[in-house]
């Protein structure tokens, strides 16, 4: 890396902090769409501040709409690179911070706030490293946009949009994953299942179940409605799920309710979690009733036994060498008069299509007399790992890192997931624990301008 542009962007730091504490002050979730503001308040109000202070330092800028923002290093030359990163954020929560999400908070050496590492703080990384370039009169010959969207975090339709008005640069990366770089993303496919008609209710019955609230993660609690049980009976049954917390409650018309703990987890991770709904099912499967219901939680558990993560019960199993195993997760359950309805996600390996699997799906489910009723399928994504553009990449982050830097493949998806010849590349790094997306959301200073430095020398190299 250029020493004069090392130099300026630890003489700059205190600035980069400032600015991005700015950011971070505008809470840029999701709202109701107005003129303008195709995302709501929130996402405008950031887009337009990340605009003006590029505009500040010199950059040309454009607001496509509302949707995505274009910063451009030098547009009097060809764009050969772009950066993608994002400016909307998922909502704070309610509790578990330890200080305000929206007031950018130092200790420790790390910085606290909503946004700073997804994705507000790699972006204003890319931007000094493009100030960097241009302050110090660094020669390139080929131009860099950092394209900032503002819909990532709920389908990415601004990219969507942006592609259709727009051709993407030829080379794109997003720093809004982790290093070293992944060039692989799984396929997935979002499914809705449920048996057939209803039946009669006895004495000893399961009257309602639930549990999960979204289709991407492990299901951490679910619960039963059952009636003619004694809460002996019903523990006793428990002791057959070890890793299973489990509550009996006893309602006012003689029922029990029961809640089964598991642990959260990413869907495209399964095996860092419990699913509570898979263990309910198998535990509901195991009660003897004088009906049908017990049979029909049998059934389905049978097609997602408790446990099984990669969908060898229902017959779907697969991997390749490239991007590993395929993941299903049995994620949102709602039974009631008799029909049992649940939600599913997939992650598929690369080597696999969403049509030849979603039509397995359909045939392995009919063989547990469980009938498909929706699917949203994704094909993977996967960029050649002998190209100049990721070896390159690679190469400079390996400067940073003992060892070769290989790429990886991951299940779940980033911003550049439906961008040919796309790749992330960072800002994580091995190791870190940022709490993305959770309380305390952090990214340490170290890694802000290490990342900085990282993105200065990547368009020194790709733009020379």
């Amino acid at each position: 890396m250029n020493i004069k542009c090392r130099q300026f962007i630890e003489n700059h730091f205190s600035e980069m902090v400032r600015d991005l504490a700015a950011l971070v002050a505008i809470p840029s979730v999701k709202g109701e769409p107005e003129a303008g503001k195709p995302f709501g308040e929130g996402p405008a109000a950031a887009l337009d501040a990340m605009l003006a202070l590029a505009e500040k330092y010199g950059f040309h800028t454009k607001n496509h709409e509302g949707y995505v923002g274009t910063i451009d290093l030098d547009p009097s030359l060809p764009t050969t690179l772009g950066i993608l990163c994002h400016l909307d954020v998922v909502p704070a929560g309610k509790s578990g911070w330890k200080s305000l999400p929206y007031s950018l908070f130092i200790s420790g050496g790390k910085m606290y706030g909503r946004g700073v590492i997804d994705n507000k703080g790699p972006a204003i990384a890319v931007l000094y490293a493009m100030r960097a370039i241009k302050e110090t009169g660094y020669p390139i010959t080929q131009n860099v946009r950092l394209i900032v969207g503002t819909d990532e975090e709920n389908g990415s339709s601004d990219i969507a949009y942006y592609k259709n008005k727009e051709a993407l640069p030829p080379r794109v990366f997003t720093p809004d994953a982790e290093y070293p770089l992944i060039n692989i993303e799984k396929g997935r496919i979002r499914g809705e299942f449920s048996t057939y008609s209803g039946f009669a209710v006895g004495n000893r019955s399961i009257l309602s179940a639930a549990g999960g609230t979204v289709f991407n993660a492990v299901p951490e609690s679910a619960y039963a409605i059952v009636c003619g049980f004694d809460e002996e009976e019903l523990r006793t049954a428990s002791l057959a799920f070890p890793k299973l917390g489990f509550e009996f409650t006893k309602e006012a018309d003689g029922c029990t309710k029961i809640t089964a703990k598991g642990v959260s987890a990413h869907a495209s991770q399964p095996e860092r979690g419990v699913n509570a709904v898979t263990g309910l099912c198998a535990y509901l499967g195991s009660l003897t009733t004088d009906d049908e219901t017990a049979r029909s939680f049998s059934r389905v558990s049978s097609a997602f036994p408790f446990g099984d993560n990669n969908g060898a019960g229902l017959g779907v199993a697969e991997s390749d060498e490239e991007s590993g195993a395929l993941t299903a997760v049995f994620s949102i359950l709602e039974y009631r008069d008799g029909v049992i309805n649940g939600k599913f996600d997939c992650r598929f390996p690369v080597s696999d299509t969403a049509e030849n699997l979603r039509q397995k799906y359909v045939s392995c489910f009919a063989k547990f007399g469980i009938r498909v009723t929706d699917t949203q399928c994704v094909e993977g994504h996967k960029v050649d790992a002998d190209t100049d553009f990721v070896k390159t990449l690679l190469h400079i982050y390996g400067k940073t890192a003992s060892g070769i830097a290989k790429p990886i493949a991951i299940g779940g998806g980033t911003y550049v997931h439906d961008i040919e010849g796309g790749v992330a590349f960072g800002a994580e790094f091995p190791g870190e624990v940022n709490n993305m997306h959770g309380a305390n959301e952090c990214f340490s200073l170290a890694s802000f301008k290490k990342n900085t430095c990282i993105f200065t020398e990547a368009i020194e190299e790709l733009c020379k």
